[in-house]
């Protein structure tokens, strides 16, 4: 069982969420639900829940501020809105969850998935990253929470040389030839990083523009260390025009 409560100014919202959590997720017991911060830090340190859906924009008060409110949480995070928020990128740049509203059945049930798959709250390391995402507001300074064992890197996009689908997962391969592994896929990961120069090569290959030397004679984009990374025949045309430009 995991125990859960939920924080939306929205009864709607909350009964909506409720029913489907009964239909994907019957696992989660909902101990209790607040309409805004000060009921949700209450209600939270009442019942010290396991995760918290939280609403990001509500009277009174966000969700970020109850998490900045707080300070170290000792429980998961899944956000829910009705907007892509300004803060959106920062949310998934930090490893953390989004719902949009109405949320839908399959990213729920993916949500509570990595929820189990991270064992419980995330680490003090991820959520003062997040913090500190949240506060940027240029873009190009939000930095990718991603794990290595049982530690926690701060990544700059521009470090990132490619990525590579590996089925649900993602590949990163930095240009110091670090590289992680993330259980977001490679779509995700497409939309986060395409407004920052990132080229979808292939059904299978992401690449940073920054790290690309040129195209070989194979059709392959040839990055600045070394790697080779195919590009689809579909794609190539495409891929052209994007590095020339």
């Amino acid at each position: 069982m995991i125990t859960a409560v939920q924080v939306d100014d929205e009864a709607g919202a909350r009964e909506f969420l409720r029913g489907r959590l009964r239909d994907v997720a019957p696992e989660v017991h909902v101990l209790g639900e607040a309409k805004n911060i000060d009921e949700a830090a209450r209600l939270i340190a009442d019942t010290q829940p396991q995760l918290v859906f939280l609403d990001v924009e509500m009277p009174g008060g966000d969700g970020f501020e109850l998490l900045k409110r707080i300070g170290r949480w000792d429980f998961d995070v899944i956000f829910t809105t009705s907007h892509q928020h300004y803060a959106i990128q920062a949310i998934r740049f930090s490893a953390l969850d989004y719902l949009l509203k109405p949320v839908q059945a399959d990213e729920l049930r993916a949500a509570i998935d990595r929820h189990v798959e991270r064992k419980g709250h995330a680490s003090t390391d991820v959520q003062q990253q997040f913090l500190h995402n949240l506060a940027q507001r240029d873009e190009q300074a939000l930095k990718l929470t991603l794990t290595h064992g049982d530690r926690t890197h701060a990544v700059a996009p521009a470090d990132i040389a490619w990525c590579q689908a590996d089925d649900n997962y993602t590949a990163l391969h930095l240009a110091d030839e670090r590289r992680f592994v993330s259980a977001r896929t490679l779509k995700d990961y497409d939309e986060m990083l395409s407004p920052l120069g990132f080229i979808r090569v292939h059904k299978s290959a992401l690449v940073n523009r920054r790290h690309v030397d040129g195209i070989d004679g194979e059709g392959r984009v040839r990055l600045r260390n070394g790697t080779r990374v195919e590009i689809s025949r579909r794609r190539l045309e495409e891929v052209t025009l994007a590095l020339r430009g």
